[in-house]
């Protein structure tokens, strides 16, 4: 295959003596699960994987470019591959304002289909990791579905998931703030190769805490209880929105078997004190949705008893 690959063997990335290591939260204010690395089979190694795309829908959008770095268990960097891609269809000016690749940069690019099946055996049975995984999984099972090939990586490591369950009340878990939260240089931003070492970068902040990355697994309700302690700013009406759509399963109906406004207004006033949902804090709202849902789960178990 005559393709412009672009690959390096690179050393261990050294780190910097800047680089701050921030205590995870006690056990308890943890959303979700993190295990310690210890308490798990070892994997192979890492796939650090970025890619830049003309859209945000793995369904119908193509990658542009992408980056792989390779890491064995315990966060070394053994090797890194970057390249453009040839999309199928036009870059949209809204994506190239994003990650700034052109029509024309791409135009002597291989295709996804063309660098297919060596992307398909750098990532291996490594652990596939990504900076928000739920995005560029999809996208990439995407294009090697479109290839005629598959991809199911043994595991899945998200340094977003990770970082949120570790400092669950920082103000952004965007990859370039927690990269100045712990010292780590971010140079080219959405770019593809840029953010995989950054992303790597995060990985190793992980392993070198003791946890297992391809263990994160957030709670996102309890998440967003916890980013809300405390926070006396008023709901949004998305939030005030889904307080009337959970009201419905939890059983505060009318005889039309939609959400009864006097029936919420009453959950509302036992719950935070206040007649009018609109009034809700973030915090209280948070409470809202807790008791929402024990109300559905008492319905559920009442309904399987009957």
């Amino acid at each position: 295959m005559s393709t412009p690959l672009l690959t390096a063997a690179v050393r261990p990335v050294q780190h910097s003596q800047s680089m701050k290591f921030v205590a995870p939260p006690s056990v308890s204010d943890v959303p979700g699960v993190l295990r310690r690395s210890d308490d798990l089979p070892a994997p192979s190694g890492y796939a650090v994987f970025d890619c830049e795309t003309t859209g945000v829908d793995p369904g119908k959008d193509e990658i542009v470019s992408l980056a792989v770095a390779l890491l064995d268990r315990e966060g070394v960097e053994l090797e890194r591959f970057s390249s453009l891609v040839r999309p199928p269809c036009p870059i949209p000016a809204g994506a190239s304002a994003v990650h700034g690749i052109h029509d024309a940069d791409v135009i002597d690019a291989p295709t996804f289909g063309e660098l297919a099946v060596y992307l398909l055996d750098l990532l291996g049975d490594r652990v596939f990791a990504a900076h928000n995984a739920n995005f560029d999984l999809p996208m990439v099972q995407h294009a090697f579905a479109s290839a005629g090939l598959e991809y199911h990586p043994a595991e899945i490591a998200c340094t977003l998931e990770a970082f949120r369950l570790l400092e669950p009340r920082a103000e952004s878990h965007r990859l370039e703030e927690i990269c100045r939260r712990h010292g780590i240089r971010l140079d080219d931003a959405h770019e593809a190769l840029g953010d995989v070492v950054a992303a790597a970068a995060l990985l190793r902040v992980v392993l070198q805490l003791g946890y297992a990355p391809e263990s994160a697994r957030l709670d996102h309700d309890a998440y967003m209880r916890l980013r809300t302690r405390g926070d006396t700013r008023p709901a949004s009406e998305p939030q005030i929105r889904r307080v009337f759509g959970l009201a419905r399963p939890a059983g505060l109906t009318g005889s039309d078997g939609r959400a009864d406004r006097d029936k919420v207004v009453a959950l509302v006033q036992r719950i935070a004190g206040i007649d009018d949902p609109n009034l809700l804090t973030r915090e209280q709202v948070q409470d809202v949705y807790d008791e929402l849902d024990r109300l559905s789960d008492e319905r559920a178990r009442e309904a399987a008893i009957a």
